[in-house]
């Protein structure tokens, strides 16, 4: 699906293709996230690493990229490296190492002490990566004023998601891209949470329900268009927010 000549939301995935440098984008894996919340109490299947990787294997067979850039949150626990943190960042980066010449975190404000685990791979760390002369990828939870130079800005961190009703009364959630013009002129590109438990926050009229600072601060929410993500399948661009609050 098209943005720019160079910039595709990939169809069924929460990936953006950068078709100049031939590299995927993905973003908030949040690897370790079982057992971080069994810790309090909450019992979870351990699933997150087997999508993550059936992730990056597909996005490398659909799309032949050479490069797969992860914009922040490659694990979940903040202040330290838990034992299935280490082991399947270890893993997935193992494998992706066979799919990908080239492999870049942008770090996230959950990716403390990460370097352990990617300094093993050669896998630099940057604060933020510059994907075309247009064009920047940052985790999103920080404001920087030098990114806002660029005409668009692909961040994670909100892990958006579209809330919509069923015909039994119940509600689905699906993940979704969020494309949010910028009152400078340029626009965020953000991405759906690519973990399989991160389910995503609602998209809302609210600018001070988002976590990204550039979000709250630059963007015009309601001319914001959400892309919606059925994993596998369709990626469905959805009206602006302004006009789909109102249907809703």
């Amino acid at each position: 699906m098209r943005i720019t000549s160079d910039l595709y939301l990939l169809v069924g995935y929460p990936a953006l293709y950068v078709k100049s440098v031939r590299a995927v984008v993905i973003s908030d894996l949040h690897l370790g996230f079982e057992s971080a919340v069994a810790s309090e109490g909450i019992y979870l299947p351990r699933v997150q690493l087997k999508k993550a990787i059936d992730l990056v294997t597909n996005l490398s067979k659909i799309t032949n990229a050479e490069k797969l850039i992860i914009n922040g949150d490659l694990k979940h626990v903040f202040e330290k490296l838990t034992l299935q943190e280490r082991e399947e960042s270890t893993k997935l980066l193992s494998v992706a190492k066979d799919y990908f010449k080239e492999i870049v975190l942008v770090r996230g404000n959950h990716d403390n002490y990460i370097s352990v685990v990617t300094s093993r791979f050669d896998i630099p760390i940057v604060e933020k990566l510059e994907l075309n002369p247009e064009t920047v990828a940052l985790h999103g939870h920080t404001y920087e004023e030098e990114a806002q130079r660029y005409k668009y800005i692909v961040i994670g961190h909100e892990h958006p998601s579209l809330r919509i009703p069923d015909e039994l009364g119940g509600v689905l959630r699906f993940p979704c891209f969020l494309l949010t013009p910028l009152r400078n002129g340029s626009t965020a590109i953000v991405l759906p949470a690519a973990g399989h438990y991160q389910t995503g926050n609602p998209v809302t009229l609210d600018e001070n329900q988002y976590l990204s600072p550039l979000i709250k601060k630059q963007g015009i929410i309601g001319e914001s268009v959400p892309y919606v993500v059925e994993y596998g399948k369709i990626t469905l661009e959805f009206p602006r927010l302004s006009k789909l609050m109102l249907i809703s």
